[in-house]
């Protein structure tokens, strides 16, 4: 079976200071996402998008997204965005449910918790939470702590990042 990334946008691959998803999902909202089409690419650190692809090529996971874009995104709308950011292989990649189930209460821990619940596999399953370090601080001391990877919100997902993720799946690919 393949290997699942929980993916997070904010200070993961969109680490800019003054492009950030803020102005990424006004955009959206305002329905005018065909007129300013580099503003996906704007808000990502390049080098993020490189390593992503890197974890890609080995692994060929398929992809959650859990991140609040999704509240702010349709699937249709997820998936131009991420085409349009030189992310076509998530977005061809991305699992049915292609987004943690959310609320306005819920946190990350309990929505990743709650779409892994759903799910029904017979064998033991590998996946990786690619996330930065402020919506994953509830992920200390939880189940899920062994299986995510912290990005710094200066950073995003950097090589040491792609390192750590790619330990995180060999040691539970095999």
């Amino acid at each position: 079976m393949k290997p699942v990334v929980f993916l997070d946008f904010d200070n993961v691959l969109a680490v800019h200071k003054f492009s950030n998803s803020f102005r990424v999902l006004d955009t959206a909202a305002l329905a005018i996402i065909d007129a300013f089409p580099d503003r996906w690419l704007d808000g990502l650190d390049p080098e993020a998008p490189r390593n992503l692809l890197t974890l890609h090529k080995e692994f060929q996971p398929s992809y959650v997204i859990s991140s609040s874009w999704a509240s702010h995104l349709h699937l249709e709308q997820m998936k131009k965005m991420l085409k349009r950011s030189g992310l076509k292989f998530v977005a061809l990649n991305l699992c049915e449910r292609w987004c943690t189930p959310r609320n306005e209460t819920s946190g990350r821990l309990s929505e990743i918790e709650a779409w892994l619940a759903l799910q029904t596999w017979q064998e033991c399953h590998a996946y990786v939470i690619i996330d930065g370090h402020v919506s994953a601080g509830e992920f200390f001391g939880s189940s899920l702590e062994a299986s995510t990877v912290y990005c710094d919100a200066r950073i995003g997902f950097s090589a040491v990042e792609l390192m750590a993720a790619r330990e995180i799946l060999h040691g539970q690919c095999r």
